[in-house]
């Protein structure tokens, strides 16, 4: 009995017809004595610092007026102070993608030059840094690779939409060349720290719309007028409204109840 529940998820991993998972869980109940003693998880906060471009981790689903107030250099809501709430949850991420970008080092299905590979694109004022730019399974495709932590793994088995769309335009700009295909790769937080993978397919349609609102977000700010864009970006008193960094200064104005600051 208890060599069946070492091997259980195993089992199951496989019967899912994975790419990764299967393997990756054989190599490590297969590893027993050659597993490192230590290795360094190292924490990575460059994406935090505002560079003046789109990012896919934080600017495809904001609103066309929150990213004008956002990217506008006369009114920089990018300052907005972080919490230590958020701080946290942003060191805890990063260690959890480091745990697993060891991990698949260790097993030789990537190579650290191949992990936080930073990109940049003039042509899409966007930039980024891609968990795993290349990673080769057993039958030698190869094919980018973004990590999510995720709290706990329901029933349902479809991610985020935001989740899809940032590895499209990772896919798209942060490789070599264009990919059509790359996995989103979920590691439970808690006990029993479950594997979830999920192939994404290149969507044209998907990536087009993300760029052509960065592309009508760059334009109002050219010529300083955001009457072009989507208005309203949200309902008010919505969470998006409570939570706009924009708030106070977009035409909509402060949620009910809230007060225009003082130097607003």
């Amino acid at each position: 009995m208890p060599r069946k529940s070492k091997f259980r998820r195993l089992t199951d991993a496989v019967s899912s017809g994975g790419l990764l998972i299967p393997h990756l869980e054989r190599a490590l109940v297969s590893s027993g004595n050659t597993w490192p003693e230590e290795y360094a998880i190292k924490i990575h906060n460059k994406e935090r610092h505002w560079d003046g471009f789109f990012h896919p981790s934080s600017h495809i689903t904001p609103a066309e007026m929150q990213l004008f107030y956002v990217f506008h250099p006369k009114y920089q809501t990018h300052k907005d102070s972080l919490s230590v709430d958020t701080i946290m949850t942003f060191q805890v991420g990063s260690a959890y993608h480091a745990l697993v970008q060891s991990m698949l080092i260790h097993l030789e299905f990537t190579t650290p030059e191949e992990c936080e590979v930073h990109f940049f694109s003039d042509v899409r004022h966007c930039s980024g840094t891609m968990d795993i730019r290349k990673l080769t399974l057993l039958n030698g495709d190869t094919l980018p690779v973004e990590i999510k932590s995720a709290a706990f793994f329901g029933k349902d088995t479809t991610p985020p939409p935001q989740y899809i769309q940032q590895l499209q335009v990772y896919m798209d700009l942060g490789c070599e060349e264009p990919q059509e295909q790359g996995l989103l790769l979920f590691l439970q937080k808690q006990h029993p720290h479950k594997f979830r993978e999920i192939l994404i397919q290149r969507d044209e349609k998907m990536l087009n719309d993300i760029y052509a609102k960065w592309n009508r977000v760059l334009e109002a700010i050219e010529f300083d007028d955001p009457s072009m864009l989507t208005y309203p970006c949200h309902e008010r008193d919505t969470q998006s409204h409570r939570e706009c960094p924009a708030r106070f200064i977009c035409r909509m104005g402060p949620p009910t109840g809230e007060r225009y600051p003082v130097n607003a």
